[in-house]
This record gives structure tokens, sequence and C-alpha cells, in this order.
């Protein structure tokens, strides 16, 4: 099965629990929100979903604007093209950041400069800076690694996962369900299972998506 929709996800979790008849033990709401709970948990633990295509990887930037709050979704930078060119420097640390052009000698000395900018820092917590500041305007491309841009409702479909890793969402969906503290489904050695099953999952995912990575393949996306 494909599991194209979130409401897909949710009969497949039915009835592999056993819960097709209504009343149910578990809520279409509840169901719902443990999906985009579960789908962010993949895209944090696996680092899988690469982006350098939507809105949210272009920032424009005018004259002397070098400051940028970034997307919630976005989780780690992997690459970044200035006015369409490759291969600007990266830099994680504020030291390198300062010391990586014009023989700057920290941070503070470099903020004066300007001109064609080449290097960026990415501080990790949703901000970006760009060096030297620009005298033009123009837009920075980046690719990155991103959780979902947005929560999905029941009638959504299942955006950014290959169709083989969305039947993982279901080991999570089941870990959240029988965690319940209350009523008969409240199953604490199940819970444990499945949980162990999807961190498993998202292991597996990573290791395939870092050699991914590795040969330059193309993101894996949906359209919203």
């Amino acid at each position: 099965m494909a599991y194209e929709t979130v409401s897909d996800l949710i009969k497949a979790f039915r009835e592999d629990e056993q819960d097709t008849i209504a009343p149910h033990f578990w809520s279409d709401s509840q169901l719902v929100r443990w999906t985009n709970e579960a789908l962010t948990e993949f895209a944090e633990s696996s680092m899988s979903i690469y982006d350098d295509e939507s809105q949210v990887t272009l920032i424009p930037y005018g004259v002397g604007e070098n400051r940028f709050s970034l997307d919630p979704c976005i989780i780690d930078i992997i690459d970044a093209w200035i006015d369409g060119q490759p291969h600007c420097h990266l830099c994680r640390s504020i030291v390198s950041f300062g010391n990586g052009y014009r023989g700057g000698n920290g941070y503070g000395n470099s903020q004066g400069y300007s001109g064609s900018c080449t290097h960026f820092h990415f501080d990790g917590a949703g901000q970006l800076r760009l060096h030297p500041k620009p005298t033009t305007s123009g837009a920075i491309r980046l690719r990155v690694v991103r959780r979902l841009v947005r929560e999905l409702s029941k009638s959504d479909r299942i955006p950014d996962l290959l169709p083989q890793e969305r039947r993982h969402l279901l080991s999570y969906i089941a870990y959240k369900a029988y965690r319940v503290n209350e009523g008969e489904t409240y199953n604490q050695g199940s819970s444990d299972e499945h949980l162990k099953r999807f961190e498993e999952a998202c292991q597996t995912v990573r290791e395939t998506s870092i050699l991914r990575r590795g040969s330059c393949a193309r993101p894996i996306r949906s359209n919203w």
C-alpha cells in the first residue's frame, strides 16, 4: 500500500490494530496529530528530506542586507548558491566566518566589508548571515535538510517521503497510541516495541540518505 494521504495511513493503522469499527479506541484527531509528530520525528532523525527547489530555500536580499531568519522547517544547510554561483563558503563557527575572507582578524572586524558575497554563516538555530555585505540586490538559493513545511490534515497527501518510507510512520503512531495511559489500550511493552522499530527504520534511512547525499542525488520532494 502506498499510503498517499493521511487518511490512507489512518485506515491502515486501524486495520493493523483491529480498530475499524466505531466507536474507535483512538479518534481521528489523535491519529492526525500523531501522524504529524511522526513526520517531524522521521525528518529530524533520518535527515533524509533534501530540498533546493521550494520557496523556503530561496532568500532574496537587497543592498547591504546580510541577516536572515530561515523558515522553521529548515534543519541544516548542505550547500548554497549566491546569485547562481556555486561553491560559496559555509562557515559554522564565528571564528572561521571572520577569518574566511579579506584576511579578516575576527568576526567583528569583518562586518565593515562589502562587495561580492562569498561567505555565509549558519548558526544552526535558524539564522543566516551573508558576507561581505552585498552592494547589489540578489538571491541565495540553499540546499537544505528540512522538516515538512506545514502540518497536514486528514485529507492531505503525504509529501517528501518515498512510498516505502511512509509505512514507518505506522510504527510511531502505534507507539503513541499504546502509550495513552488510560483505558484498555494502554500497553507499555507494545509501545516500546513500536518505538524501537521506528527508530531502527529512521537510522536505516539516515544511512541511506548519507550515501545519496554523497552521490549528489536530487532532493526528495513532493508538491504541496
